[in-house]
């Protein structure tokens, strides 16, 4: 029988967020820039990491019951990226749905009137894409086009508590501490408005786009790629890497989609992205 909670998922949230709060404890026990901007990069990588597991609970893969799944996500990832997992799998779905075609959310809503449309760009589109991304100019643009849509909200009970629970912590570290307080806001909004949302994008590119030229294939939309281990720390966490194979199994948890490749699954080097991505 499976697990109620999928025991393997909840480790690693437990282990991103005990990455986190100590890296957030380093920081704000000292006032040095460089530490500050080694710990933002971290806090960057780990708060990447955590919404790669928030994109299997979107697939229902961290818990049986579907009203635990969600919360279990929300109380670990939704609340504190402001983004509620119930908001965000309509739009995921569709884009499983409908990969690569004109009403894809991918590029109705996150591409949005941005450069990036599934194509290589010549070096000053994509230099203006990627600072873009990690100056929070494409992000306003996403929540523009999101907007535009009238989607309609419909937040579950349970996460109010998450809700709750997040703003009882905010609430008393505030209270015990401004300064620690405004610190620990600080060191988790900026990497997450900036280059956690660069790796975000980074990792879209190189799901869905700039690699037909290596594999021939002009609607090829869904790429695997060969990482190493700075590739797994950065942009492809949790397996994220193995982009064909959880299309091709979307209720698949993270540690098992190696075990979904084949011959036929075209795996490109991780070192090669830039040349992918730039138009020649």
């Amino acid at each position: 029988m499976k697990p109620t909670v999928d025991s393997r998922t909840l480790t690693a949230l437990l282990f991103e967020w005990t990455m986190i709060v100590a890296t957030i404890a380093v920081c704000c026990s000292s006032d040095s820039a460089l530490l500050w901007i080694t710990g933002i990069i971290v806090l960057a990588t780990r708060q990447h990491a955590l919404l790669m597991l928030f994109h299997d609970a979107v697939h229902g893969l961290v818990a049986r019951n579907p009203k635990l799944n969600d919360f279990i996500i929300n109380l670990f990832a939704g609340v504190p990226f402001l983004l509620p997992v119930e908001v965000f799998r309509p739009l995921h779905i569709s884009h499983h749905r409908q990969l690569g075609h004109e009403r894809d959310p991918e590029r109705t809503i996150l591409f949005a009137n941005q450069h990036w449309q599934y194509k290589a760009l010549p070096l000053a589109k994509l230099i203006h894409q990627v600072v873009a991304d990690l100056f929070l100019i494409n992000a306003i643009k996403t929540i523009l086009a999101w907007r535009r849509e009238n989607r309609v909200i419909q937040i579950n009970p349970a996460t109010w508590i998450a809700v709750l629970l997040w703003s009882c912590m905010a609430i008393i570290v505030f209270v015990h501490s401004f300064s620690i307080a405004l610190k620990i806001s600080l060191l988790w909004f900026i990497p997450m408005l900036t280059i956690t949302n660069l790796l975000q994008k980074l990792r879209s590119f190189a799901e869905h786009g700039g690699a037909t030229a290596y594999t021939g294939v002009d609607h090829d939309w869904t790429y695997s790629w060969r990482v190493g281990w700075l590739g797994r720390l950065t942009i492809w966490p949790y397996n994220i890497n193995r982009h064909r194979e959880h299309h091709d199994t979307p209720f698949i948890p993270w540690y098992r989609l190696p075990e979904q490749s084949n011959s036929s699954t075209a795996d490109l080097d991780s070192s090669t992205l830039l040349w992918h991505l730039l138009k020649r």
